[in-house]
Order: C-alpha cells, then structure tokens, then sequence
C-alpha cells in the first residue's frame, strides 16, 4: 500500500494492518506537530465512524493508497474561530427576531426554545472546559446571562426576556464570535 501524508510518501509495511499504518500515519503527523483532518483510502473517504475492528484489522495489503491531509493546531484553532464567528452572527440575528417579537408582546417559547438549543451548541464550543478561567475582575461570561434568560423564561416573563437578550446576550454573541475571544471572557 502506498500512504501520502501531505507531501510524504512511503510505502506501507508487509503484514500491517490498517490500524498500523494509521498509527503511523498519525505518529508521523504529531512528530511535524500537525493532526491528521483528512482520509482516503483508494477512492473512499474515511470518517471517524470508519475506525471500526473490522476496518482496523484488515491487510493494508487489500488497498492500494491511503492518502490523509493533516493540519497545524493553529490552522485548525483558525479554522474553527471563522466558523464560530459566523455562528455567532447567525445565531445573533434569529435572536434579535425573537427579542423583537417578545417586545411586540408575542409569546415566543417555541421559538425561544429552538434558539436556545443553538445557543447551547455555541456555548459548549466557546465556553466548554473554560470556566475554571472565569476571574471576579472580568466579564460575566455569556452562559451566566443565560441562565438569568431561562430564569425569566420559567416565570414567563417577556419584557425581562427581551431585555436580557437584547442588552446582554445579544450584544455579546456579535462581539465576541470566535472562541479566542470568548475565551478572554470566561
């Protein structure tokens, strides 16, 4: 079998499985200080869903190619970031909608509750395993003010639910869209 890690190329030993050579494959990214991102083995691609026993312990010799891409941590870290400040903004807009129809007097738990469900997934990306960075001096971070969201939605009142999005929650998820920023928060 013939394996290309981004620019490498090598030539698969006799006998080894295919959790051997992506063992080495992976051996060879974290020497460069990269995480593989990408496989193909022939014309497939891999996902981590792939990595199974069976797949593990087949001959490399029953493939002809494998090919993975690998990335630095901060390409990744970058990556993620634009993606996050995007969320961010979207998540932002469909809040301000919402914020809009609580100030219209229009009782929108359902809504509410969908956006919150995104919001939880944002959260756990931004704030997930960062709270113990969380100082007295600096900001509330955003997870606190939702909680006094979910407060106020369990006593149903609208105008301190609006008024929690709109001043507190909002204004922060355009601020601070990426992780790296939303880390200097929390």
């Amino acid at each position: 079998m013939r394996v290309t890690l981004d620019q490498e190329q090598w030539e698969a030993r006799v006998g080894a499985t295919m959790g051997d050579v992506l063992a080495d494959v992976s051996d060879r990214a974290q020497a460069r200080s990269r995480i593989v991102t990408s496989l193909r083995v022939d014309q497939r691609a891999i996902t981590d869903r792939d990595l199974d026993a069976g797949f593990l312990g087949e001959a490399s010799g029953k493939f002809a190619r494998l090919t993975a891409v690998s990335q630095s941590m901060h390409d990744l870290m970058e990556s993620a970031n634009q993606s996050a400040a995007r969320y961010a903004l979207d998540l932002s807009k469909e809040g301000y909608r919402v914020a809009s129809a609580f100030r219209a007097g229009l009782s929108q738990m359902g809504a509410l509750d969908l956006w919150l469900g995104k919001l939880a997934d944002y959260l756990e990306f931004v704030e997930g395993g960062q709270a113990s960075r969380h100082s007295a001096e600096s900001e509330q971070p955003l997870s606190a003010w939702v909680r006094e969201l979910l407060e106020a939605r369990a006593g149903r009142d609208i105008v301190l639910m609006a008024d929690l999005l709109e001043y507190e929650i909002l204004p922060r998820l355009q601020s601070g869209g990426s992780y790296e920023d939303q880390s200097r928060h929390v």
